[in-house]
């Protein structure tokens, strides 16, 4: 499972939000660049962190995960981000489909690392979910795979 201080790196994003739907209609796959995503999985074995690699959910709304029981909504919510989870969502953001809905409209390449502060599934569960908010290990990795990519 993906615990606090793991590093995810999304090669894909379900898009539960609106800004990429201005960009290419919603039928078209929010996916990161195969090249930057394999640069930051190498970069990212440098480091003491677990990496996971797959799809993350993005959404416009914190609190619609965080909270979802105070929506008038929340049974969507709720069942929408369990369909999410057993499809094996990683994680949950709210900027990767948009970064890679517009760098395909644009011709450009993207990739995405997140760094897990906590997970709310562990939390539910009653499992050890000490918050981790150093994201220097993400960052160093981003770096490290731009250098990487420069010198292919």
């Amino acid at each position: 499972s993906v615990c606090p201080g793991d590093l995810v790196i999304a090669n894909a994003a379900i898009r539960q939000e609106g800004t990429s739907q201005e960009y290419l209609p919603i039928a078209f796959p929010a996916v990161s660049d195969y090249c930057v995503t394999t640069a930051l999985s190498q970069a990212a074995r440098h480091t003491e962190k677990a990496v996971h690699v797959g799809v993350v959910q993005c959404k416009d709304s914190f609190y619609g995960q965080h909270s979802p029981e105070e929506s008038p909504v929340s049974f969507q919510l709720q069942n929408q981000w369990q369909a999410w989870l057993r499809g094996g969502c990683l994680a949950s953001e709210m900027e990767s489909a948009a970064l890679f809905i517009v760098a395909a409209a644009r011709g450009l390449h993207a990739g995405c690392i997140l760094h897990v502060i906590w997970n709310q599934e562990r939390e539910a569960a009653g499992l050890p979910n000490t918050p981790v908010h150093d994201t220097s290990s993400a960052a160093i990795t981003a770096v490290e795979a731009i250098k990487i990519l420069m010198n292919s």
